[in-house]
């Protein structure tokens, strides 16, 4: 790295990255290994989480259902990719944009939805009482596979549909040569080709299922999940060293780490190199085949947004309790707007404050992983901008209280904590998207303004930065959703005054009252849904105008 000022502040990522995250991973992870505050080194807490039946299976538990719901998403995600990819489907543009939907909306709102659909006293449970089928609830296994698989399929399906789009034709044209049937080809032929992407998306689904709070806290009733017994330990240990939830945070960031570990090591022992000489021709339906595989995929994207349209409808009917009365009322908004209006500012202001700061960070860190890849300073910072991936929100809460609630710095009851927690979270998604757009972008231009005579620095703010707007707004945005429905951290952190909407809706659906509940989904749903359009319509300009 040539410029001083770039090995400066990939430094200062560094150290901000050591400081705010590494070293309160390592204080729970010597936690984990004492029973009391600064207590000799033991194996205690360890042999405890094997020996107690409850600790054991919430580790089976949240295991066999990440696995579970990354085999759904692939059966799932891949055949509609395929589909979408191959054949003449009407409004693939739509299809893609509409699939995208789920991973930007919060999956606690998807479970209180699916709760009061499929619930032991839910609207389609009743109905499907009422005609002889012995439908008991959504709760257990199968609901938390179920909500997983329609909130995360698209990583499957996006990972998929691109990979899909440019196998090598002449690769499955030999194949269909030597005489084998088109299914065959796929099963033998393409789905091999596209594992990388498969897995990858996969494991993006794994990885979240594991660490989801919200989803299990509604729907799982009680079944011991890592994330869960973790925030309840350290709730319940206040006051005393929660060395059980140390244990708890650190086994979940061994099983992240150790599924990233398992796909790589795979990766790396096969080869999915192909020619690329062309890529595959969109095969021309009859009009009823077409109009089958156009339903299947429509099917499966608004099927997943189920949740979302019904969340809409219920604020605006009146509620009583958990009672729902097919009777139109603004009364949930009206108590969401004037006696719980401080959690919808609290919601923005915190977003909002932590997506600037993950911009600042974020954009820069981009710009050295991107322009300077050789170095040491964007390797190391490579590695630090990886590991809030590995990390759950949960363990990161506890990690952060612990770290910061005594001391030279003080954050642990105060705002800047949750600011500070958003960032760590999610400034890497900012990072790669910075870099994901320079890459697209030709080094040569900077070089002229710096020939020119044009500091590094300067050139970068005046030149790279103004060339980057739309994705770096892109990236806010899209960062600014996940962050006002970030619920994990959230729940450790949030001192007294300082509510979201996330927790409000949270303490709704646990005390039954689903008007609130309903009226801050709607909220969070509009928050999500008006920036996502906003910046769709900007890009589509941006590009507008380019051409």
């Amino acid at each position: 790295m040539q410029s001083p000022f770039w090995r400066l502040t990939a430094l200062l990522i560094i150290i901000v990255f050591v400081f705010f995250l590494i070293i309160p991973i390592v204080r729970i992870m010597k936690g984990s290994f004492q029973t009391e505050e600064a207590g000799p080194f033991t194996l205690k807490n360890y042999k405890d989480f094997a020996s107690y039946r409850s600790y054991w299976r919430s580790f089976f538990n949240s295991v066999f259902i990440g696995l579970a719901s990354a085999i759904t998403t692939i059966l799932v995600g891949v055949p509609l990719a395929f589909i979408v990819s191959r054949w003449n489907v009407a409004g693939k543009a739509l299809i893609i944009t509409l699939s995208t939907l789920p991973l930007m909306l919060p999956s606690f709102i998807s479970a209180f939805v699916w709760v009061i659909l499929l619930g032991r006293q839910g609207m389609i449970t009743h109905f499907l009482r009422s005609i002889g089928i012995p439908f008991e609830s959504i709760y257990g296994y199968f609901g938390l596979i179920f909500v997983f698989t329609c909130q995360l399929y698209p990583y499957v399906f996006l990972m998929s549909l691109s990979a899909f789009s440019t196998i090598d034709e002449s690769i499955e044209e030999a194949a269909k040569v030597l005489g084998s049937s088109p299914l065959r080809t796929f099963i033998t032929v393409s789905f091999p080709l596209i594992t990388p992407s498969i897995l990858s998306g996969a494991m993006l689904v794994f990885m979240t299922s594991v660490e989801n709070f919200g989803v299990p806290m509604i729907i799982g009733e009680q079944m011991p999940i890592l994330a869960v017994q973790a925030y309840v330990q350290f709730t319940s240990e206040i006051g005393t060293h929660p060395g059980m939830a140390h244990t708890m945070g650190i086994i979940l960031i061994l099983i992240t780490m150790t599924s990233l570990v398992v796909q790589r090591h795979y990766l790396a022992k096969r080869n999915f190199i192909q020619s690329a000489r062309g890529r595959p021709l969109v095969k021309g339906l009859p009009p009823l085949k077409k109009l089958a595989a156009s339903s299947y995929c429509y099917l499966i994207v608004f099927f997943a947004l189920i949740p979302f349209f019904v969340a809409m409808v219920i604020s605006f009917m009146e509620m009583r309790g958990p009672v729902i009365h097919a009777k139109f009322s603004l009364e949930s908004y009206i108590y969401a707007f004037t006696r719980s209006a401080r959690p919808i500012f609290n919601s923005y202001f915190l977003a909002t404050v932590a997506t600037l700061v993950s911009v600042l960070i974020g954009v820069p860190a981009g710009y050295i992983l991107t322009r300077h890849q050789k170095t040491a300073y964007s390797g190391a910072l490579d590695i630090v901008i990886m590991l809030p991936f590995v990390v759950a929100g949960t363990v990161l809460g506890i990690a952060l209280t612990i770290a910061f609630n005594k001391g030279i710095l003080i954050l642990t009851g105060t705002w800047m904590i949750l600011a500070l927690s958003y960032t760590i979270r999610k400034m890497p998604f900012v990072a790669r998207s910075s870099s994901s757009i320079l890459y697209q972008l030709d080094p040569e231009l900077e070089e002229a303004s710096i020939s020119l005579g044009v500091s590094p620095m300067k050139t970068f703010f005046k030149v790279t930065v103004r060339l980057m707007f739309g994705g770096i707004l892109a990236g806010a945005i899209l960062t600014w959703v996940t962050i006002i429905s970030e619920l994990s951290s959230t729940i450790v952190l949030y001192p007294p005054g300082w509510s979201t909407m996330i927790i409000e809706m949270f303490q709704g659906v646990i005390s039954d009252d689903m008007g609130t509940a309903s009226a801050f989904a709607s909220i969070l749903i509009l928050s999500t849904i008006i920036p996502l359009l906003f910046i769709t319509r900007y890009l589509r300009g941006e590009k507008t105008s380019i051409l």
